[in-house]
């Protein structure tokens, strides 16, 4: 299970992602909202109990579909809850990243109308935006106030970044950032930095955006409105050699008895800093697989891995620029 704890909710967490992934057909081609709806209630019951996702989620309809489901659940029963501000969709169908006081109370206010709650549980922004940092953790501190949000975290950020919130006074309780065995940056700064501060890491995308399963062949192909289908991992050169890697990773995980999702997800968990991780599903099937996930692997499998990651960074290296 993927459960750590989180400073200032201080309450364990299993955590699926809802959003680019699971519903409104946003970044990852189409997506049947029954099939969401069915994702989420699987991974319920298989004891998931916090739901990741963003009113950027096809203009808020992820959490209207959340919010539609918290609604027949007890509100003892209910899953926490973690949400996003700063990045919308404006009139002319273009990407804003905005925080000022304005832009963050109005945020707060159409998703707890989305998702039908009084106070959300991890209210993040979601990237950087222009305005400072300083006015939009003090319009945190006020949301917290108001009892409308429990704590407050942030989304895409470098240590830079962290260290100005932190100067600001006002308590962050999580870091969420991309994260895989094929995206590491963040273990030279951010998990320390993490790990020192104690506030949680929360990785998104840990399986590579559907890579590391290890079912693509070299013939994969993405959908029309799939953003993969445009980013340097995914497609020649770089996307071969990973192709190959994952081969290896699979080969290695069935060795030990272990699905690639459990060598993955364990490979990350393993790591000091590492608090949680936000996986995907799309389908009652993949929800109900999440309440396997998670468990840390053993230090000389850890080596194995890292012998695999170490040849495919050199290889990825010579490619030009």
């Amino acid at each position: 299970m993927i459960k750590r704890i989180l400073p200032v909710i201080d309450q364990p967490i299993s955590v699926i992602g809802l959003g680019c992934f699971a519903i409104g057909g946003y970044m990852w081609g189409e997506q049947d909202q029954r099939d969401s709806q069915e994702a989420i209630t699987a991974a319920l019951e298989a004891g998931i109990n916090w739901v990741d996702t963003a009113p950027l989620y096809g203009d808020g309809h992820a959490e209207r579909v959340l919010g539609g489901l918290l609604a027949e659940i007890r509100p003892a029963d209910r899953p926490l809850v973690a949400t996003k501000f700063g990045h919308v969709v404006d009139a002319q169908g273009q990407r804003v990243k905005r925080a000022g006081r304005g832009d963050v109370l109005a945020d707060c206010e159409a998703s707890l109308a989305n998702l039908g709650v009084e106070c959300i549980d991890l209210y993040q922004l979601h990237w950087p935006a222009p305005e400072p940092i300083a006015e939009t953790a003090a319009t945190c501190a006020e949301l917290i106030a108001a009892g409308k949000v429990r704590a407050i975290g942030v989304s895409n950020v470098g240590v830079d970044e962290l260290e100005v919130w932190r100067q600001s006074g006002v308590r962050l309780a999580s870091v969420q950032n991309y994260y895989s065995l094929y995206r590491r940056q963040d273990e030279a700064e951010i998990l320390p930095w993490c790990a020192e501060h104690d506030i949680a890491y929360l990785a998104y995308s840990p399986m590579h955006r559907g890579l590391l399963f290890g079912a693509w062949g070299p013939d994969k192909r993405f959908p029309a409105g799939d953003h993969r289908a445009e980013r340097p991992d995914f497609t020649p050169p770089r996307l071969p050699i990973l192709l190959a890697a994952t081969q290896r990773l699979r080969a290695l995980a069935e060795c030990h008895e272990l699905t690639m999702a459990e060598l993955a997800t364990g490979a990350l968990l393993s790591r000091e800093g590492c608090t949680a991780l936000i996986v995907g599903a799309r389908n009652a099937a993949q929800g109900a697989a999440l309440g396997d996930l998670g468990l840390p692997l053993k230090s000389s499998l850890l080596a194995e891995v890292e012998a695999i990651l170490a040849e495919t960074d050199a290889a990825l290296a010579v490619l030009p620029a």
